[in-house]
């Protein structure tokens, strides 16, 4: 039989993706205008994007794989993931020379690429995220079989309180200088999948138990609705307090915003019978968008900052973000085409049929004999 489709995954990665590029627009917004209050509020409710996407992953080979792991397992999304997050990596380092206001020397260059590609020094870091999970759940599949959601859970939650805490809140120390402290604390609070542990047990966990799931968000619909509304406002908080000067998905905050965030699209996709061909086609090519959107609006943040004194920062926003999105999907769509394509900006899914399948099946009456 065709696979079905999951429209909780369709929409989870079209949110997540169309949330990660908002917060790029925002930032490079940011470059050309003073800081705006809300604006920034904006930036920090959108940065749940890059959490769902690290959810998504363990919630998908949970709900796949949940008894044994395929011989391919590993080797089959190391070929996916990897030689994007090269490529991707090389061409950052264009860009990165330019924004550190060096010469182009070969020297500059080859230590920009070494900073890509060993410390994910661009927005392709989720990869290698993404690949730290892989290979935990290979190693721990069958532990996490028999163990408990009621430990795995709030135990990974308290040791990720415990890991973003120290960053978040202790200042940088005991590396030189002060530039190479705050560089190795910033990389060092994202890089390790010890700052993302609990969004891996709940998507594991989800996955596993999806049936349960659903039901219980269900069961729950009021509180599924609430909750975005109360822990976005830890989230603001730290920030407006300066409480914390972290403002980044890497926050303490998003430990309970971006579940909350996850429960909600869960519920709204449950109650969805058609799903927007825009939606699928975001979804399916959210890989290639997120490694390069951000190329792009370095690119049109140059072209609009003669027209920027005569644009209101509402206005740039949505400006840079949609062009820049157009043409980071026309990019993954074309490039794709291609026979080496897939290994600049990944893979596109193709979703879109299997969609149209499954709802024209739904929307077939059921007649009684």
């Amino acid at each position: 039989m065709p696979r079905k489709i999951s429209v909780e995954i369709l929409l989870l990665r079209c949110v997540g993706c169309l949330f990660v590029v908002m917060v790029h627009a925002l930032i490079f917004t940011g470059r050309i205008y003073e800081q705006n209050a809300l604006l920034n509020a904006a930036r920090l409710v959108f940065n749940v994007g890059t959490p769902i996407f690290i959810f998504i992953t363990e919630f998908l080979i949970a709900k796949n794989y949940k008894n044994n792991l395929p011989a391919d397992f590993i080797s089959k999304r190391l070929k996916t993931l990897i030689p994007p997050y090269i490529a991707m990596a090389i061409i950052g380092s264009i860009y990165k020379v330019h924004e550190n206001i060096e010469p182009y020397t070969a020297q500059n260059v080859l230590v920009a690429i070494f900073r890509n590609i060993f410390m994910a020094d661009y927005n392709g870091y989720f990869i290698l995220i993404i690949i730290q999970f892989i290979l935990i759940h290979y190693l721990l599949h069958n532990k996490l079989k028999i163990w408990s959601a009621k430990v795995v859970l709030p135990v990974s939650f308290i040791i990720n309180v415990i890991y973003l805490g120290f960053f978040n809140f202790v200042p940088p120390f005991g590396f030189g200088s002060q530039a190479v402290s705050e560089y190795i604390w910033y990389y060092t609070s994202w890089l390790p999948f010890i700052g993302w542990a609990f969004y891996f047990a709940l998507g594991y966990y989800c996955g596993k138990h999806y049936d349960q799931f659903i039901k219980v968000l269900h069961r729950k619909k009021r509180l599924v609705f609430l909750l975005p509304i109360v822990t976005v406002i830890p989230v603001l908080a730290l920030k407006y307090l300066d409480i914390s000067p972290v403002i980044s998905s890497k926050g303490i905050g998003y430990l309970l915003f971006a579940p909350s965030m996850i429960f909600l699209i869960f519920y709204i996709s449950s109650k969805i019978t058609q799903v927007p061909n825009f939606v699928v086609s975001i979804s399916d090519h959210s890989f290639g968008i997120y490694l390069t959107h951000s190329v792009f609006m370095r690119i049109f943040v140059i072209l609009y900052l003669p027209i920027s004194t005569s644009l209101n920062p509402f206005v740039t926003v949505p400006l840079i973000y949609i062009s820049c999105l157009i043409v980071a999907w026309l990019t993954t769509k074309y490039l794709n085409k291609l026979p080496f394509g897939k290994f600049i900006v990944g893979p596109v899914r193709n979703n879109l049929k299997a969609v149209q399948r499954d709802q024209a099946v739904k929307s077939i009456p059921i007649v009684e004999r």
